[in-house]
């Protein structure tokens, strides 16, 4: 007598419980359990000898690119909307995937992460990226990483800086108000020219003008390109991120004339008629002079990276401006600047 068997398949099912019957253990649904809070990110610090420390095998790796929310911790088939496990690919950089058990869908670690796309091997990827935070020179990273390819190393260093303009894009920067004292807060402003020439020879070609907007004692700056400085271009980008209350202290340039009746007067204004004295000798707060210097070092900074193109030079001063705010455990800040851009 020949018995059908009709083998049922319930949806609800965990695959788990095969694993558990078979005697083998489950597979992780998650990489690590200590997925660092974003003020212990921004806090991070770290030096190379410890990073490689971390390199030596794969599950270490993905390990600490999970704890420092460089890759997602878990993943959920977009199939069967079920957690999935890790599962060890050997033919795989990155040594790991998802893979969901019931549809055998497989999804790679470096999904909807920075490092998606990229062929570089991730740990290289780390390193360039934290001699980039430290701005070590190209000539001694190729060496470190032995590549010998000079243009990888300028395609990650503009693919690190794009990460910066692409994170002060997304935020409104405040500047000014009142502080916990309630006193009002100096922001300085100003507006300098940046020339582009091939090779520092030749005639200067048509640049581009900047204008900037400096907090005292925070260091807190907003840089943004304008076509013209003129009081139509600038008073909407004061608007946009100057508190009221704010002391606004700028020259005698005849684009912020009105600062002071701008919205019935939210801002105080003084100035510095430089034509007289950079610094007023009667009342030696009345300056531009940290502004001055913030373009002095944005100029100095370019000098050293041999000038810029026109099509970066958005990313350049973006880049510039993520620094200047973030001068304490910067690579650390750089992490979660990754894990906002990248959601992971």
């Amino acid at each position: 007598m020949h018995t059908e068997v009709i083998l049922c398949y319930d949806v609800n099912y965990d695959v788990s419980v095969v694993d558990k019957m078979a005697g083998r253990p489950r597979a992780p649904r998650v990489i690590c359990n200590n997925v660092l809070p974003h003020i212990n990110l921004q806090m991070f610090d770290v030096i190379p000898r410890d990073i490689y420390q971390q390199m030596t095998d794969d599950m270490s790796w993905i390990t600490w690119l999970a704890e420092h929310r460089l890759i997602r911790n878990d993943s959920q088939c977009a199939v069967c909307l079920q957690a999935m496990p890790l599962t060890r690919r050997q033919n795989r950089g990155i040594g790991y995937d998802w893979m969901c058990q019931r549809c055998n869908t497989h999804t790679s670690l470096k999904t909807g992460s920075f490092f998606a796309n990229t062929r570089l091997d991730t740990r290289t990827i780390v390193m360039l990226m934290y001699y980039w935070v430290y701005a070590v020179k190209c000539s001694h990273v190729m060496l470190f990483e032995n590549i010998t390819d000079w243009h990888i190393i300028v395609d990650y260093n503009n693919f690190f800086r794009v990460e910066c303009q692409k994170w002060i894009n997304q935020r409104q920067v405040q500047l000014g108000g009142f502080d916990v004292n309630g006193q009002p807060v100096v922001v300085e402003v100003d507006e300098s020219y940046f020339f582009h020439r091939k090779y520092h020879r030749g005639r200067r070609q048509k640049g581009s003008w900047v204008f900037g907007m400096l907090e005292r004692g925070s260091g807190k700056c907003w840089l943004e390109i304008v076509p013209r400085r003129n009081a139509a271009t600038l008073e909407p980008i004061m608007i946009n991120h100057l508190l009221p209350g704010t002391v606004v202290m700028s020259d005698a340039w005849g684009g912020y004339a009105n600062v002071g009746t701008i919205n019935n007067g939210v801002y105080m204004h003084e100035v510095i008629v430089h034509a007289h004295d950079f610094v007023d000798p009667l009342r030696p707060d009345i300056h531009t002079q940290r502004i001055e210097g913030l373009w002095m070092q944005v100029k100095r900074k370019l000098r050293y990276q041999s000038g810029t193109s026109r099509e970066l030079f958005r990313s350049y001063i973006a880049e510039f401006q993520w620094r200047y705010s973030h001068k304490e455990h910067t690579f650390g800040q750089y992490l979660d600047l990754l894990s906002e851009n990248y959601n992971v």
